[in-house]
């Protein structure tokens, strides 16, 4: 999980890069400020150069280019000032803060010690465990299916799962095949694989959709997308969707590709 102090060290560096791009762009742009005025469905620009003349002059349609970089400088300068405030802010806090946050400090001590104390979250490597050690029951196998095992000798249901389940073990990902989960709308459903991203402690459901060449599959599949995304497993934040059909298979630098962008 990253720490608060990460987090804002890298807003910092964001901040940094944002404040090192504006000033560059406000060391060339031309005095004063733009007034915008709408009469009915016309709008007009002026360009305000003295603080006591209120309508400023006029910039007609042919230096509408004036007009787009005014409109800029002035952005730019509001910009800059809210970045230099949060700045500011980050700075004193970054200045103040404990380099380790309270949430580490047992993950530091010495393992007789952390045996010896009930910590205020738990570590990753129990909290890990504890999500792993987790009992459930998948869906039977119908008895003339395909015997398909995983490396960790799990019995899954096509090659396509096997290669995911096999990526997934390969990362360090935990996972749990088909492990059952209500949702409002369907009743309990078997996600392919629901899946720990460890640094964000979040689960992770993945789908894989295998018969895409198969109308009433699709039909069925998409009803199933639906009702995932009415109980917020929305694909791309917590939830992973493969396809495949006969002619175009699951192609494994895919699946490593989604590991790498949701899970690790």
């Amino acid at each position: 999980m990253k720490s608060i102090r990460t987090a804002l060290e890298e807003r910092k560096e964001q901040l940094l890069k944002i404040k090192k791009e504006k000033e560059k762009a406000l060391k060339n742009v031309p005095a004063g400020h733009l007034r915008i005025c709408q009469r009915g469905e016309k709008v007009q620009y002026y360009h305000r150069t003295d603080p006591k003349d209120f309508n400023g002059v006029y910039i007609p349609q042919k230096s509408i280019g004036m007009a787009h970089k005014l409109a800029q400088k002035d952005y730019d300068e509001k910009v800059l000032v809210s970045v230099d405030k949060e700045l500011y802010a980050l700075d004193k806090y970054l200045t103040v803060s404990p380099s380790i946050p309270a949430e580490e400090i047992y993950s530091r001590l010495q393992a007789e010690r952390r045996k010896l104390i009930c910590p205020i979250i738990e570590s990753q490597e129990e909290f890990v465990a504890n999500w792993e050690n987790v009992e459930y029951t998948g869906k039977d196998f119908d008895v003339f299916a395909p015997k398909l095992y995983t490396a960790k000798g799990e019995r899954v249901r096509s090659k396509s799962e096997v290669i995911i389940a096999d990526s997934l073990n390969r990362e360090g990902v935990p996972y749990r095949y088909e492990c059952p989960i209500y949702v409002e709308g369907w009743g309990t459903v078997y996600p392919d694989f629901t899946m720990l991203n460890v640094k964000e402690r979040k689960e992770v459901y993945w789908e894989h959709l295998g018969m895409m060449d198969d109308l009433e599959y699709v039909e069925k599949a998409l009803e199933k997308i639906n009702i995932y995304a009415q109980n917020n497993i929305l694909p791309g934040i917590n939830f992973i969707l493969t396809y495949e059909t006969a002619k175009a298979p699951l192609n494994q630098k895919i699946v490593q590709l989604m590991i790498e962008q949701y899970l690790v």
